[in-house]
């Protein structure tokens, strides 16, 4: 009891109020008896522990007759919990003694040296020093080694490196009403004095944040994946970054977790079909008879717009329970690529118990969560590691970046191949027009031939543009070239015309973006009127006039200022045009 009663004896100057409120040990003890029964029945994880159930009942019973007042009772079960050395197991309550459940930096054990390997980086506003890779050698002005060997729990075994490591950034969490000021010893040799609580961590009001970096969107989820509103936000989001080449999802701020609503809701909109995207396990137990291990595999089903181009997530020590789900359930789906370090490493799927005789109760992790491909969720490392190694820079952002990009020239280059050839089978029939009908007529069943055979080529090249279009937008001449981004155009202009309207505010937006020429756009508004069979805008399209036996322009609204209206698409005057093409243009000005 040596240990706990060190903890204990701080607190009476701290919480007067605990002192007022007697307790009843005979009710602690039942709820103790209670809670390490919920343990042994429903704590999936009790055995990978190691740790003795009874042990901690001959312990803990032991400690009853100690206890005055109720915060002590609560900081009883919380070090019973701690025992475990998993962060996903905790009471749903906490006193000024307790321990925080995370802090903005963590550390790792390195031959046998508790070493900072990240830090919040995202969150974090004032720290100018990089402290990645710095040991830790006091805290509060006590060697690290004493604490940890004087951390509250009896019952693990603290030479054993995963509970050293956990205890380690146990005590870096800290109690609630004590100061935690580390000596560190930085990569350089430098000795510097840290204020954990002195960093200040940047405040998100928002559910989630968006911007773009080189046409690259970017979703940070800011600890919101508990809010079902995020869902709407987030679609919101996705909306209007449909046109960029490549989607980049933060889940770094999801520290508290989450629910699989949100998680669902959002994979949802990369998919076509419905997929798998994570495991569930327990152990079915019946007294006196053997367990049963029961498991089943998780779906997200498509819904809304669907986001085909590439998706990157974000993960690192802070991204926790559903965070976590999230991003196994990208990879599962084979929707995305993961990159950064280990994330919180929240074991299991949790439920709430409760004591009879205590107004709180706890969680407890009662089935196990896997990757698709076997892996436990909390052991689950990124596919594409990312080491911290500085505060400066955000290197996990960056790789996701450099992914995108390289995955999106990638992409560009096929692309480029196929409008190109889309293009050509676009115009190759439509070239012998000409030669057809000098040899065979205007009216001749071979011209009336070939067009069927350009009607139904026409078909095949429009189904080939949608699939590109609805995956890549209306791709910039800047990712494909002019040849390949005109192929788009010349498609479209041979489209249905409820096709050609639905597209046209792509094309819109790419000219307004110099991302397309501007002309084509006049070309498209005036094809789309005309079939709606109102007066053209620039002049660009003819009919054909069986008296004069020659195309004549189409009207034109406004006409007289329809040269203005052609310069600022870059067309020539429309006597020009008209002339060089062999139109008739005889409207009055």
């Amino acid at each position: 009891m040596k240990n706990i009663i060190l903890g204990f004896t701080t607190l009476f100057v701290f919480n007067c109020y605990s002192q007022v409120n007697t307790i009843n040990k005979e009710e602690i003890r039942k709820d103790l008896n209670e809670i390490i029964n919920d343990i042994s029945q429903n704590y999936v994880y009790l055995n990978d522990k190691n740790v003795s159930l009874k042990c901690i009942k001959d312990y803990y019973s032991s400690q009853i007759k100690n206890l005055q007042t109720e915060e002590e009772t609560v900081l009883f079960f919380e070090y019973l919990i701690d025992e475990f050395y998993d962060s996903h197991l905790n009471l749903r309550t906490h006193r000024p003694s307790s321990f925080r459940l995370y802090t903005t930096i963590y550390a790792s054990i390195s031959n046998g040296k508790p070493i900072i390997s990240n830090v919040w980086q995202t969150q974090i506003q004032n720290l100018k020093e990089n402290i990645v890779g710095a040991e830790i050698l006091k805290f509060n002005g006590i060697d690290f080694q004493q604490v940890i060997k004087v951390f509250p729990t009896n019952c693990n075994d603290k030479n054993n490196p995963e509970v050293r490591e956990w205890i380690t950034n146990k005590i870096l969490a800290g109690r609630y009403n004590e100061p935690r000021n580390l000596t560190l010893r930085l990569s350089n040799n430098k000795r510097i004095e840290l204020d954990i609580d002195a960093i200040k961590l940047i405040e998100n009001t928002d559910l989630l944040s968006v911007k773009t970096i080189d046409d690259i969107g970017i979703i940070r989820i800011n600890n919101s994946l508990g809010n079902d509103d995020l869902v709407n936000e987030f679609d919101n989001a996705l909306d209007d970054l449909f046109q960029t080449k490549g989607i980049i999802i933060d889940l770094r701020n999801t520290i508290n977790g989450g629910d699989s609503y949100e998680a669902r809701g959002i994979m949802s909109r990369f998919i076509t079909e419905k997929r798998p995207y994570q495991q569930h396990a327990f152990m079915e137990k019946s007294e006196g008879n053997p367990g049963i291990e029961r498991n089943w595999i998780e779906y997200v089903t498509p819904r809304g717009k669907t986001y085909k181009k590439p998706v990157v997530v974000l993960v690192g020590r802070w991204t926790g329970s559903m965070g976590e789900g999230l991003a196994i359930g990208f990879e599962g789906m084979d929707r995305g690529e993961i990159v950064g370090t280990e994330m919180r490493r929240l074991a299991g799927e949790v439920f709430d118990f409760g004591f009879k005789h205590q107004k709180y109760g706890y969680k407890l992790s009662a089935a196990k969560l896997y990757h698709l491909n076997g892996t436990l969720r909390e052991k689950y490392i990124p596919t594409i590691y990312v080491k911290q190694t500085t505060i400066a820079q955000d290197e996990i952002l960056d790789k996701g970046i450099e992914l995108i990009t390289k995955s999106s020239l990638q992409t560009d280059r096929i692309l480029r191949k196929e409008l190109e050839l889309i293009g050509i089978e676009d115009q190759t029939l439509r070239l012998l027009l000409p030669e057809v009908e000098e040899k065979f007529g205007r009216e001749s069943d071979e011209k009336k031939y070939v067009w069927s055979l350009i009607n139904r080529q026409d078909s095949i090249c429009v189904n080939k543009l949608i699939k590109i279009v609805d995956t890549h937008g209306w791709v910039a001449k800047s990712r494909i070239g002019t040849q390949a981004n005109q192929a788009i155009w010349l498609v479209m202009q041979h489209a249905a015309l409820k096709i050609q309207e639905k597209y046209l505010p792509l094309l819109k937006e790419s000219v307004e973006k110099g991302e397309s020429d501007g002309w084509h756009l006049a070309f498209l508004e005036d094809r789309i009127l005309i079939y709606n069979k109102k007066e053209q805008i620039y002049g660009t399209q003819a009919i054909w006039d069986d008296d004069l036996k020659k195309n004549i322009i189409y009207p034109i609204a406004d006409v007289k200022n329809v040269n203005q209206r052609r310069k600022k698409f870059g067309l020539e005057p429309i006597e020009i045009y008209a002339k060089s093409n062999g139109y008739i243009f005889n409207q009055k000005k």
